[in-house]
């Protein structure tokens, strides 16, 4: 997300990028990276969080029970 502030103190929004860029050298790995997780690590755990929502996204609804 890119956003300003005004001399007022008051921030706008400029943008929302919703699928930023996945090769090493784009500001998401860059970021990972910042953190210590390793590129290969980083698209290991966005594929098993896709993985695990979509298993239960798949499951039948249960009575309570929210997708």
């Amino acid at each position: 997300m890119d956003f300003r502030i005004t001399p007022r103190g008051r921030p706008f929004v400029l943008e929302i990028n919703t699928v930023p860029g996945m090769t090493e050298t784009s500001l998401l790995p860059m970021a990972a990276a910042q953190a210590t997780m390793a590129y290969d690590e980083l698209t290991e755990r966005i594929l098993e969080s896709a993985l695990v929502r979509a298993a239960r996204l798949a499951r039948p609804l249960r009575k309570g029970r929210k997708p």
